[in-house]
């Protein structure tokens, strides 16, 4: 007997899928997945007539379950509250605009921060206390027990999937909004390039110091090597200058001394010529005997010729005399002769003398001027040989400086080449972080997943950052990027969303929804051009695409922004 009145459910008939509620959107899934109809809401009042006096004390229940569950530091939930969600559930139709009533109720529990887990618990108690409440009717029929019971049942899982989309679309809105966030940074650190690219040429440069140091020490030990010798020979000119003034002065000495001589030769010269005239004056003295002599000799002839026999031995001697006189004469002739000579040849030995003499006494008078110079000659040269030593020591100082910055650039340039190591290291290491990012966005939004607007419109954020990232490490070399990977703007997800007619519909009256376009285009655009100007090899004009990229990417952000602060 109790076989017959006993309740009995197929399993087929859990599983059947479907609703003949009529309206478009997102709720109509949710009614259809749970099977919800026209006929369970209709059946979920009658619900509502046979446990209305228990409603209230349902909600006592409820409110004492989330006391209990409550955060510390937590404002509760008010009894009220509890009672309007209990009213609509049982009260209002399940349309488009049933969703936006229950909501703000299950925003309130999550903001509060109630445990999804053990808030499902209380529903389910909840759930179960109408359930019993029901039961205790007994004046209802098994078969209608079980017809309440499945609308109920039914009305219950659609709040619960509610609820835990509640919950799970704020994870997934505050998922997507961190990954934007990261990706976000994570596209800032796109100044590495340049940053990589400036410690290049920075370390170009420093190997240009470096290799000038390294020019610029062997100049200066050069110079300081020059100086060296150069105040090396300066000390054995001056030390040569000091013995030239020396043999100088000596030499002066000497010629003063042989102006004195050859004054006192002027001077012998003179007495010469004096007595060379004295021996004329007796030369002639001389002759004027000679001619008398001669004279006495003709007349002592002519006198023995006359006495005859008798004079012939005085004529002999008188002949002698004669020849005698003639000879004399011809001897002082040779000898007025020399004299002459000699007096000529003094007269010009005289004129030497004393023309040298003037010239020694000139000589004298021009070396005793030029010795004062010759002494400040020395001095000077002495002056150069102190500052020449001087320059020596400074340039071999400098040396050892520039020795010591020319060991310095060369720890500096290691030590850039290892920040540019790191840079580039950083780069790679920012670009995998950046992929782990994507692997974790692929991971999470996955296409099975539904998404709330604010949730598709952050993950459309990190779909524009994320082909401006990879537009700037194909640049880099990390990534390969073709033209035909990058989609029209009208099939990325924002594309879709954007072009939907229910989203036209919805958001065509917000400013930042119409401007979105133009620039969301430019994005996919100038992304294609990026990667075929660098299948070109056209690095410059890729670069310039990307910073068209980056700036449609900014204005797409922003309207993005706008919408969700609107929607909000």
């Amino acid at each position: 007997m109790f076989k017959h009145i006993r309740p009995q459910i197929s399993a087929l008939k859990l599983i059947e899928r479907g609703t003949n509620i009529e309206f478009k959107g997102r709720f109509k899934d949710t009614l259809a997945y749970n099977h919800f109809t026209e006929e369970d809401e209709n059946t979920l009042f009658q619900v509502r007539e046979i446990v209305q006096e228990s409603i209230s004390e349902a909600a006592d229940l409820f409110h004492k379950y989330l006391i209990e569950l409550k955060e510390e530091g937590e404002q509760e939930i008010h009894s009220e509250e509890i009672k309007r969600y209990l009213y609509i559930f049982f009260n209002e139709k399940r349309d488009k605009e049933y969703v936006d009533k229950i909501i703000p109720f299950f925003n309130e529990l999550r903001i509060r921060r109630y445990n999804i887990g053990k808030l499902i618990v209380a529903f389910n108690q909840l759930h179960f206390f109408l359930q019993m409440s029901l039961f205790s009717k007994k004046t209802i029929l098994p078969s209608t027990y079980l017809q309440l019971a499945e609308a109920l049942q039914r009305a219950i899982n659609i709040e619960h999937q509610i609820l835990i989309e509640v919950y799970t679309e704020k994870i997934i809105e505050q998922v997507a909004e961190g990954i934007a966030r990261l990706m976000d940074k994570n596209s800032e650190v796109m100044q590495i390039k340049e940053l990589v690219r400036q410690l290049d040429l920075q370390n170009s440069d420093i190997q240009t110091v470096t290799a000038a140091t390294e020019e610029m020490k062997a100049s200066i030990i050069e110079v300081a090597n020059n100086a060296a010798s150069v105040a090396e020979k300066t000390k054995t000119a001056v030390s040569k200058a000091t013995e030239g003034k020396q043999v100088i002065e000596k030499a002066l000495n000497d010629i003063v001394h042989t102006g004195e001589t050859f004054e006192s030769i002027v001077d012998k010269f003179s007495s010469l010529q004096n007595h060379v005239s004295s021996i004329v004056n007796v030369v002639e003295i001389i002759r004027g005997i000679a001619d008398q002599t001669n004279l006495l000799a003709l007349n002592a002839s002519i006198e023995a010729a006359r006495a005859g026999e008798y004079g012939r031995g005085f004529a002999v001697v008188a002949d002698e005399v004669r020849k005698l006189a003639e000879s004399t004469v011809d001897s002082l002739h040779q000898v007025h002769v020399s004299v002459e000579n000699l007096k000529v040849f003094s007269s010009d030995v005289s004129n030497t003398v004393a023309i040298t003499a003037e010239s020694i006494k000139k000589g004298v008078d021009e070396a005793e001027l030029a010795l004062p110079i010759l002494t400040e000659i020395t001095e000077d040269i002495q002056q150069i040989n102190e500052a020449t030593s001087h320059t020596a020591a400074i340039s071999q100082q400098q040396a050892a400086s520039v020795d010591e910055i020319s060991q310095r650039m060369v720890s500096i340039s290691k030590l850039a080449e290892e920040i540019e190591e790191l840079g580039k290291d950083t780069g790679k290491t920012v670009y995998e972080l950046s992929k782990m990012t994507e692997l974790l966005r692929t991971e999470v939004f996955h296409n099975n997943i539904k998404l709330s607007t604010r949730a598709l419109l952050q993950l459309a954020k990190t779909d524009h950052i994320l082909w401006k990232w990879r537009i700037y490490n194909m640049i880099l070399g990390y990534e390969i990027v073709r033209p035909e990977d990058v989609s029209s703007h009208k099939v990325c997800r924002l594309g879709k969303w954007y072009f939907d007619a229910t989203t036209r519909e919805r958001l065509e009256s917000y400013k930042s929804f119409n401007l979105l376009d133009v620039p969301h285009q430019q994005v996919h655009e100038q992304a294609r051009l990026a990667a075929e100007s660098y299948k070109n090899g056209n690095i410059l004009q890729a670069e310039n695409h990307l910073r068209l990229l980056s700036k449609a990417s900014e204005e797409v952000l922003s309207y993005i922004d706008d919408l969700l602060k609107s929607l909000e």
